[in-house]
């Protein structure tokens, strides 16, 4: 059980969003295929509603959320099974810097395709370390809230930095190597109830690791 804990707080901490706010009116939640190689994820579902993100991750047979507040610029890291949350503070202008700090080439290619049944548009996305990923992205649902980029395993979805720069395009599938690894199965346009983007009540505070920095 340690070992499955563990590995579900580098899963959390390396989903946590990055970017400071999730803007559109788009509210629902739409449901991810992940393929982040052997015991990674295999499922997320992504909630918006009114600025605020959660993101249910499935790995190992374990769950948890996250949960990000756009504005009061937190990301809470919510593991059930142990009834415990650990919080971080986002700071948007480091954010920002550290994305503008590689340089990324995004050439649209007018190659279209329907995911989920939505309507997206692939765009080639090379950054200055030789990453290339073939991303789909959509309008209409939002700006999508940048992956933290820690999951650097084989085939793992790698939220490189180009997602602030796509605007208000939002990605519904993400190639790299030739491999799907991100692909939108479901988009369900819904009211949410503002409970699902809270901490429950009775959940106990435990300190971020890997040196982050939490408090409320």
């Amino acid at each position: 059980m340690r070992v499955r804990t563990s590995f579900l707080l580098a899963v959390a901490v390396a989903a946590a969003p990055s970017l400071a706010a999730a803007q559109g009116a788009f509210e629902g939640v739409i449901t991810f295929r992940m393929d982040a190689g052997q015991g990674g994820p295999s499922a997320m579902q992504y909630s918006v509603k009114d600025g605020h993100v959660r993101m249910d991750i499935s790995a190992q047979g374990m769950t948890m959320f996250t949960l990000y507040d756009g504005a009061a610029k937190t990301v809470d890291m919510v593991i059930p099974m142990q009834q415990m949350y650990m919080e971080r503070t986002v700071n948007p202008q480091a954010l920002a810097d550290s994305a503008n700090a590689r340089k990324h080439d995004i050439t649209w290619t007018g190659r279209k395709e329907t995911v989920a049944g939505h309507e997206c548009e692939h765009a080639t996305i090379s950054d200055d370390t030789g990453q290339t990923s073939d991303v789909c992205l959509a309008k209409g649902l939002g700006t999508f809230v940048q992956m933290g980029g820690g999951m650097r395993g084989r085939g793992a979805a790698q939220g490189g930095g180009w997602e602030s720069h796509v605007g208000d395009a939002f990605p519904l599938k993400v190639e790299q190597g030739g491999r799907v690894v991100m692909e939108a199965t479901t988009i369900e346009k819904k009211s949410l109830d503002a409970s699902l983007f809270k901490v429950p009540d009775g959940y106990h505070k435990m300190s971020m690791p890997f040196g982050g920095r939490g408090g409320r």
